[in-house]
């Protein structure tokens, strides 16, 4: 897996058909605000980093922030979400900032 890519497939280990991108207008709309985060993850090796909020009963949204930056926006399936987390946790390098799998 590369790791270092600007798109969240590039980085989570999940399909990118399981994944929806979303455009930075909706996805700062969602994660703005009083918006809870409920996780946040960061790639020791780079500034990168991961967070997650929960836009329904069913689906996150995943601002992936890119080592130059730049906020990128997805919307996850529940079902799909826990599994990916627990898999780049695991992963070296990745590292848990803020919050913990219990919440999703």
């Amino acid at each position: 897996m590369a790791g270092r890519g600007g798109h969240l497939a590039d980085v989570l280990p999940i399909d990118r058909a399981a994944i929806e991108s979303l455009s930075w207008t909706l996805g700062s709309r969602v994660t703005g605000g009083d918006a809870t985060c409920l996780l946040e993850l960061r790639d020791r090796s780079t500034p990168s980093a991961l967070a997650v909020f929960e836009a329904t009963e069913y689906t996150y949204v995943v601002r992936f922030r890119t080592p130059v930056g730049r906020e990128k926006f997805f919307g996850v399936a529940a079902v799909d979400l826990r599994s990916m987390l627990a898999d780049l946790v695991a992963q070296d390098g990745w590292e848990l900032d803020r919050g913990g799998l219990d919440a999703i």
